[in-house]
């Protein structure tokens, strides 16, 4: 226990999995924890005893499943190892902490997922001078960005996209309300380990080696504080790691600005990564990757290529120049769909070269992981020569899709030494030997012969004496007692030779030795641990080749990706009649029959109806959607919001034409949630999103606002939605698309130049409505939100009598209480401000001249001069209140 106990005062943050035999044990307050966790049984040593301690424990050949069990639930986990031959020990075995498992720093293949980064994140706040240092690493592959965030809700949203399963920051900062610790409710998902920072002096003695790409500018300030950030992530990965090296050549810095900015709200209203609605029923615990956008448009071959994918799709470009680079190799592989095919087939004999440079790097590459690095490797001049095939005669080659001739001469390298070393197939560990090839090392042949071949060196030497002694019954045996030894029947004592030795007298006969015999008998037994030591020598020296090429191996990975997103995209562009758009640094979108990419895929072929999209911040700045429910208004906009970031990250989109004006944000408000653990109500939580548009919006920034004012009472939300898009057009001028059902915000269209009705249109069949999905010019006049709910299965009475109220709602009649007065005239209120402009612009229509004297009464004076079909709301309930006051008087 002295053992355990000493781990455990270096590590009392962590599970300690230690190492006895064939298992891993856990003592005390962590045997209380895993068997909980896991559902172990809880048993104690030295049972009986009032001081007993809790015990439990896993076998070690079962370990990594329970490992990934408790990181997923957020412990930490020490793993001790015995690194000593318990049969050479002397006294205890000697054991030593070789790995430490945390939620953010695995490098277990079984529990990494493929196309998906696993980060670990370092925040540390900028103190008086404002903002946050953001960083974080994937342990696996050595990838490793920061940045600088100006305040809590920009690092929230940064947070969002990277999707950290654990984050690190001094322990005061995570328990102030003011910093990091507001922030512990929204990272769902994310473990939060206190951590002290790195200081100035210390993330430049960490960061020396590793090269530096500056992706965008900071500022000294910003710089020092990403470095900082980058540095306390570097050295909590290393510790984690006592017995191999980080696969960290570079550190790249960049700027929030210098991709479109997607907050949590836009990535989760977009479905970028996940679906929105739970799985229908019978559906339980699906995959809600399935039906995201990312879903739909990841055709890749590789697991770098998944996961770069994703990166694009999350960070897409503001830079012109680098989204044509892509769409250029994009292009490039849609109209040669035989080198496409060509390329795709040599991509899929290509494994995770970033994984298996950063194993390799690690010190922990298994025997199958170096013959994958072979294979693939071996794979890169034909890759190489199928993208040069597909060019047309005199065409240049795409940037992207170009690989360095240099890398593929040092991949050739280094696959030849592999090729050389290791057997054809080798085997998946290294315990067993059988791992070098024949003919690379004359020690490990010499074994191998000797440890394989002993049973025909036993019966050669059997046989031999035979016939030297005459003695046909002569046996040569084997027992652990005796280890090899001749056998001779009684009656045939008297012939044996003089040179045996005997061992030992049995009832049958008698039992001897030779020198020759036991000679073998020593070099048969050390033969396989000699052979196993040597192959895990050589073993050793060929995985420390491979960490010195990891630089080498990680630039290969990159370029390999990237090929494969771009063909990936060009096989969903062609397969999907996508067309490349024309991406500009004007203002304008312009797509003529766009669709949706995910409900496309999800619809009978040729039964989507696509429609058009004209945003300009000149003249169609907002759309303002109207229509029934599900008649496709908030597929529209969504489609709209996919198309802009599909060729943002330099894809192909589904249109008949597009041109995009570069976005640099993209902002959603849709749908209705509740934040339980804040104390947010839906309304709240609306208005917080809503506050963070009008807030952060510019008027490069796309906006996609979807029924903003529902959740409070009608004469509220449509107040808030008239002065939401009454600021969005005059304060801001962002593209926007607005859909409501407040029918009378489409009168903003006669005070606000740059506003533009659109409907979703449907039309009654015999009592039925029928959508038609199609969005046209013009505002809506119905919801139909009766008949929605007679599709949605309301009772007939329901129904029935719904129907009735809304009769009598239109005809202005009462509901059992008197008569009913109309909507503006419903809300007594004191008199309010004018929407700017609204009352000293006669084109409003607040007044107009009258055509005859009027009477003398104020009341009726006034009524005569106002124009009811041209009043906006704010105008009548201004009106309404100068009427109250006029009778009152």
């Amino acid at each position: 226990m002295r053992q355990f106990l000493e781990v455990k005062a270096d590590h009392p943050d962590g599970i300690i999995f230690f190492r006895m035999g064939d298992f891993y044990e856990m003592f005390f307050e962590d045997a209380v924890i895993a068997a909980r966790a896991l559902d172990l049984t809880l048993t104690s040593r030295d049972k009986g005893r009032e001081d007993a301690i809790p015990m439990c424990g896993v076998p070690h050949h079962a370990a990594r499943g329970y490992l990934a069990r408790l990181t997923e639930l957020g412990h930490k986990v020490v793993v001790v190892e015995q690194t000593e031959d318990p049969r050479q020990a002397r006294g205890l075995v000697r054991r030593e902490v070789v790995q430490i498992v945390t939620p953010g720093v695995v490098i277990d293949d079984e529990v990494l997922e493929p196309k998906r980064a696993r980060y670990l994140a370092a925040a540390v706040p900028g103190g008086r001078g404002g903002g946050f240092g953001l960083a974080h690493i994937d342990a696996s592959t050595g990838e490793l960005r920061a940045t600088c965030v100006a305040d809590l809700e920009s690092l929230a949203g940064e947070l969002a996209r990277i999707a950290p399963r654990e984050l690190i920051a001094a322990e005061r900062d995570l328990a102030a309300k003011g910093a990091l610790g507001e922030l512990r409710e929204r990272m769902t998902g994310c473990a939060l380990s206190p951590v002290e920072p790195a200081a100035p002096d210390e993330a430049d003695e960490l960061l020396a080696e590793l090269a530096v790409d500056a992706g965008g500018e900071l500022a000294a300030a910003e710089l020092a504080l990403a470095r900082r950030a980058a540095a306390t992530c570097v050295a909590y990965a290393r510790a984690t790691q006592p017995v191999g090296t980080l696969p960290l050549t570079r550190l790249q810095l960049y700027r929030i600005g210098d991709a479109v900015v997607l907050d949590e709200t836009a990535i989760v209203n977009l479905e970028l990564l996940e679906t929105i609605l739970p799985g229908a029923p019978g559906q339980a615990g699906r995959d809600r990757r399935a039906g995201s956008l990312l879903s739909v448009i990841d055709e890749t071959v590789t697991a770098p290529g998944g996961r770069l994918l994703r990166k694009w799709l999350l960070y897409p470009l503001v830079a012109i120049a680098p989204i044509r680079r892509r769409q250029d190799a994009v292009e490039f592989l849609v109209d040669s769909q035989v080198a496409r095919e060509r390329v795709r087939r040599e991509l899929g004999h290509i494994h995770d070269l970033e994984r298996l440079a950063g194993r390799a790097s690690l010190g922990v590459a298994t025997p199958r992981d170096l013959g994958q690095l072979r294979a693939s490797l071996g794979r890169l001049p034909a890759l190489a020569e199928e993208l040069r095939a597909g060019a047309r005669p005199g065409g240049e080659m795409p940037e992207l899709l170009r690989l360095d001739p240099a890398l593929i001469a040092q991949a050739a390298e280094l696959e030849a030494e592999l090729a050389r070393a290791l057997v054809d197939a080798p085997p998946p560990t290294l315990k067993d030997g059988g791992v070098i090839r024949e003919g690379f090392c004359p020690l490990v042949d010499e074994n191998r012969r000797l440890a394989d071949g002993g049973k025909e060196a036993i019966l050669a030497i059997e046989a031999r004496e035979r016939e030297r002694t005459g003695i046909s019954s002569l046996r040569v045996k084997y027992n652990r007692v005796f280890g090899y030894y001749i056998e001779v029947t009684r009656s045939q004592v008297s012939r044996v030779p003089d040179d045996y030795v005997r061992k030992q007298t049995i009832a049958t006969g008698e039992r001897y030795v030779t020198p020759e015999l036991a000679d073998l008998e020593a070099k048969i037994l050390a033969a396989q641990d000699t052979l196993l030591a040597r192959e895990a020598e050589l073993f050793r020296g060929l995985v420390a080749e491979v960490a010195r090429r990891t630089g080498m191996l990680l630039q290969a990975a990159a370029q390999v990706a990237a090929i494969d997103v771009c063909a990936g995209l060009a096989e969903l562009a062609q397969r999907s009649s996508w067309v490349r758009p024309l991406v500009d640094d004007g203002e304008v979108i312009d797509i003529a029959d766009g669709r949706h990419p995910v409900v496309e895929q999800s619809v009978p072929a040729g039964t989507f109806v696509p429609n058009d999209c004209q945003l300009d911040p000149d003249s169609r700045q907002i759309l303002l959607i109207t229509g029934p429910n599900m008649a496709g208004k908030s597929t529209y906009m969504r489609q709209v919001a996919h198309i802009v970031l599909l060729a943002q990250i330099g894809s192909f989109v589904p249109a008949r034409s597009a041109r995009v004006g570069v976005v640099d944000r993209i902002f959603t408000r849709v749908g209705a949630a509740d934040n339980l653990a804040r104390g947010e109500s839906t309304f709240m939580v609306e208005m917080r999103e809503t506050a963070a548009i009008l807030a952060g919006a510019t008027r490069r920034s796309l906006v996609v606002l979807d029924e903003v004012g529902r959740g409070t009472s009608t004469y509220d939300g449509l107040s808030i939605a008239w002065a939401v898009a009454e600021y969005l057009h005059d304060a801001v001028g962002c593209r926007t698309l607005f859909a409501t059902h407040y029918h009378e915000l489409t009168s903003l269209s006669g005070s606000r130049p740059r506003v533009f009705n659109l409907s979703a249109t449907a039309r009654e069949d015999r009592g039925r409505i029928v959508f038609l999905r199609q969005i046209v010019p013009g505002g809506a006049s119905r919801s139909y939100g009766i008949e929605v709910a007679r599709l949605a299965g309301l009772p007939r009475p329901v129904l029935a009598r719904a129907r009735q109220v809304l009769a009598d709602l239109d005809a202005g009649a009462g509901l059992g209480r008197g008569p009913q007065l109309s909507l503006f005239a419903a809300r007594p209120a004191a008199a309010e401000e004018p929407a700017a402009g609204a009352a000293k612009e006669p084109a409003a229509g607040a007044a107009k001249e009258p055509a005859a004297p009027l009477a003398e009464d104020p009341v009726r004076q006034r009524l005569l001069v106002l124009d009811p079909d041209r009043l906006t709301p704010i105008q009548a309930l201004t009106a309404l209140a100068e009427l109250r006051e006029l009778a009152a008087g």
